[in-house]
């Protein structure tokens, strides 16, 4: 009913219009300021973090939730995969980036109740353009990065970027004492708002430019990722179970926030150590038969191009196996830019459904290959069009063989489908599991791998960087 309703009213068409005038965005606003006097504006008394950024948000929320928690205090995390409360872990199934007005003020009003006055916490842009936010007292902001995304909704990227920005304007005008920012600094937007903005507590991070928290010295494997990081002087050394140097970022914003607020980094990283990962950014599953599988959440160009390249880069002599496709009534732009980085870095495609929505599922996939089509395939690569999920998951079992690497990217954790006729359970992960175990494979043990492996990183790192006795000693106690 949803589905025809949105095509009986053009919605694809209207809804640009309707957000931009005045009696929506009025109607937003009352709400947020009637959400808030509700639940007794409890934001005042929270410490509260807010990251956003188009990729890494939802890692950088956990990650920081895991230190402040093991730490500090009981804290209250909300991102687009979890909710976590304490040492209490929820799906968030809401299948939205940040909460619904009344949803989020009653969350914060409980646990204030409970003595929670740590939150760190998710914005998407759509929300934050859509004033959301209002009468929510944020302290510190995060910017993790900005690439092509939601320009189906914002127009371009400017306006992208405008959105992102409110959240900083939001700690600015907080009425609080102190106002905390913190920015990727490898992104072209940072300079221009911190020169902007007089935070009192501003921190940077880079894994390229000089920052006050800087990575280098970057050995990534497909188990796990050892990392230097500079700060003030001093050098740190960490191992993490994430894999990629974009999780090493993700992680420089989270100890960004540890070091404005005086937590030790040392502390911090022990903490990150333990931390295995975030449902559907780079889960995965290994077999008996050698072949690694991954389900990651990478739905944009930027996002899907980190992924594969760093999958690429590890594969040695065998294949890179892809699955991916791009959801309906959003960012048709991005479509034919997904296709060719598919193509680019794997050896076989298999371009599939993600949320058709109400867009025809068979246009969605004809702009994926749209340029694929008029340009030269390689004769070492091949490239298959299989509508139905289920069955491009089927198909890239079938083809794997040992050592091949295979990603499941765009449905990440989400277990719904939209299609074109109706909303139906599926996840991913669980859907990749029951195939392989119908196609007879033996899976491994992957939080005992996955230690295993860590426990040889580490000890082959300890042995290289002899010079860093901060990593020796952290290790052995």
């Amino acid at each position: 009913m949803k589905n025809f309703i949105k095509k009986l009213i053009a919605y694809d068409k209207t809804y640009n219009f309707i957000k931009e005038s005045f009696v929506y965005q009025l109607y937003k606003k009352y709400r947020a300021k009637l959400a808030n006097s509700l639940y007794n504006n409890p934001s005042a008394d929270f410490f509260i973090i807010w990251i956003t950024g188009t990729n890494g948000k939802t890692t950088t929320v956990n990650i920081l939730h895991k230190i402040l928690n093991d730490n500090i205090a009981p804290t209250l995390a909300i991102s687009t995969a979890l909710i976590k409360i304490w040492g209490e872990t929820l799906e968030n199934n809401k299948k939205m980036t940040s909460l619904d007005n009344f949803d989020l003020q009653q969350l914060l009003s409980t646990w204030r109740v409970n003595n929670c006055k740590l939150a760190v916490l998710e914005a998407s842009s759509q929300w934050l353009d859509q004033a959301r936010f209002e009468w929510i007292k944020f302290d510190f902001a995060v910017l993790t990065n900005i690439t092509m995304d939601h320009l189906d909704y914002h127009g371009d990227m400017e306006h992208y970027a405008e959105a992102k920005k409110k959240l900083f304007t939001y700690v600015m005008k907080n009425g609080k004492d102190i106002k905390y920012a913190s920015m990727n600094i490898d992104d072209k937007y940072w300079f221009k708002w911190f020169q902007e903005m007089a935070f009192d507590h501003k921190a940077s991070f880079s894994l390229i430019n000089s920052s006050i928290i800087k990575a280098t010295k970057i050995e990534e494997s497909l188990e796990g990722t050892y990392f230097e990081l500079s700060y003030l002087g001093q050098k740190y050394s960490g191992v993490t179970q994430l894999i990629g140097s974009y999780n090493v970022l993700n992680i420089l914003a989270a100890i960004s926030v540890c070091a404005e607020i005086w937590l030790d980094l040392n502390v911090a990283l022990k903490s990150i150590e333990g931390f295995e990962w975030v449902p559907g950014r780079m889960e995965w599953i290994y077999t008996a038969d050698q072949i690694k599988y991954f389900v990651d959440f990478a739905h944009t160009p930027d996002g899907l191009e980190k992924t594969l390249s760093f999958a690429a880069g590890h594969k040695k002599e065998w294949r890179l196996i892809t699955v991916c496709g791009a959801p309906g009534n959003r960012d048709k732009e991005k479509r034919p830019l997904m296709g060719d980085i598919a193509l680019k870095y794997s050896d076989f495609v298999i371009f599939t459904d993600d949320d058709p929505d109400t867009e025809n599922r068979l246009k969605i996939l004809n702009d994926m290959t749209a340029n694929l089509k008029t340009s030269w395939i390689p004769a070492d690569k091949e490239v298959f069009i299989i509508p139905e999920r289920n069955y491009a998951l089927q198909l890239a079992i079938e083809i794997a063989k040992p050592w091949d690497i295979v990603i499941l990217a765009g449905k990440w954790h989400e277990n719904i489908q939209i299609t074109n006729f109706w909303k139906r359970p599926r996840n991913d992960k669980k859907n990749l599991t029951e195939l392989l175990i119908l196609s007879g494979k033996q899976l491994l043990n992957t939080p005992a791998v996955k230690l295993h492996y860590l426990s040889e990183l580490k000890s082959q790192y300890s042995s290289q960087h002899l010079n860093s006795a901060t990593f020796l000693s952290q290790w052995q106690n």
